[in-house]
């Protein structure tokens, strides 16, 4: 019998060793994968741990997408944005870029509260993040605040007031949302955030009173008219004038189908993905009608309908699980599952 071959991963040459590394250290984000008793992120933490040269290998994978969604999330980032501004005036070798490595951030921290003394601090430390950021995802409750901050930052440093933004979000995608909830109506067009944002994406939460929206979108009998009425009526578009394209996003529900018993709180359900998209120059026309538009059921296989120029209906091939319907948006959004 021929002994056993034993081959260890300090067998290999160090590049190899630390491509698999890098490999094992990057959040996958998928949709089969049940993480959510486990924090995504926790092997490359442990990996961080090996050695200095490992750590500085994988921090660019394990920084591309943050979640910021579990309790007191924001604070602890905010808390490790601080350590590597000691370790930089230290010059110590543990230092490291976060900002430039960063290009997906969710902002859904349920514990996170305006109000709290130690909000303000733990978002001022955030905004060069929010600034260099080319994707982001915020809770809508949270939206307001967020752009305070970048404002209060801009205009601080921005004293004689010839200074360029030097923002690079281009994508905002709006969570926490239902259907009559209007996400810009506290908000006033002078906010700086919102100059440099290309495409905006709102994710619906399936509701009990939102019920007929997604009759009427899944099932092919017209367009959501209510919801886009509310969103985009109140949009600010005139300090928007990089704005492309309006997305709503939502759970695809095949027709006949009940919500109650197509997607059960209590139970894991796997559903396709809906995104309709206006683009600005369709809803700039005069008068722009809610009620062109007819949907009709779309075979997932199926990428895109154009329904006329400037308004496209998007069934994703792939699918989500949904297990707790108002908090399973930011593992289809982290895996681009939603992206246009």
């Amino acid at each position: 019998m021929e002994p056993a071959i034993r081959f260890t991963i300090s067998d290999l040459p160090i590049e190899i060793a630390l491509i698999v590394l890098t490999y094992a250290a990057k959040p996958t984000f998928s949709q089969e994968e049940k993480y959510d008793d486990k924090n995504p992120y926790s092997t490359a933490v442990s990996l961080c741990l090996v050695s200095r040269l490992v750590r500085r290998t994988i921090l660019p994978e394990f920084l591309h997408t943050i979640l910021l969604r579990r309790p007191n999330s924001l604070n602890m980032f905010a808390n490790a944005l601080r350590m590597q501004k000691a370790y930089a005036e230290k010059e110590s070798d543990l230092v490291f870029d976060y900002i430039s490595a960063i290009k997906r951030m969710w902002i859904d921290d349920s514990s996170c509260r305006p109000s709290d003394s130690q909000f303000d601090p733990d978002m001022n430390v955030l905004v060069p993040v929010l600034l260099a950021t080319p994707a982001l995802a915020i809770d809508s409750h949270l939206l307001l605040f967020v752009m305070e901050s970048v404002q209060n930052a801009y205009t601080d440093r921005n004293v004689s007031g010839h200074s360029p933004f030097p923002g690079k979000p281009k994508s905002l995608t709006l969570t926490g949302l239902n259907v009559d909830c209007k996400i810009f109506h506290d908000i006033w067009t002078g906010f700086i955030f919102l100059t440099c944002i290309t495409r905006i994406a709102c994710l619906t939460d399936l509701e009990a009173d939102s019920s007929s929206f997604y009759d009427r979108s899944s099932r092919g009998l017209q367009s959501p008219a209510h919801p886009l009425r509310n969103w985009i009526c109140v949009t600010p578009w005139d300090c928007m004038k990089d704005l492309e394209a309006f997305s709503i996003v939502y759970p695809h529900l095949t027709a006949p189908c009940d919500n109650d018993s197509c997607i059960d709180r209590t139970k894991r359900a796997d559903v396709h993905v809906e995104r309709l998209t206006v683009s600005t120059s369709l809803y700039r026309q005069d008068p722009f009608s809610w009620q062109t538009a007819l949907l009709s059921v779309m075979d997932p296989s199926r990428k895109k309908k154009r329904i006329l120029d400037g308004l496209s209906f998007k069934v994703t091939r792939d699918q989500m699980h949904l297990t707790q319907v108002l908090c399973s948006w930011h593992k289809a959004w982290a895996s681009g599952l939603i992206d246009g």
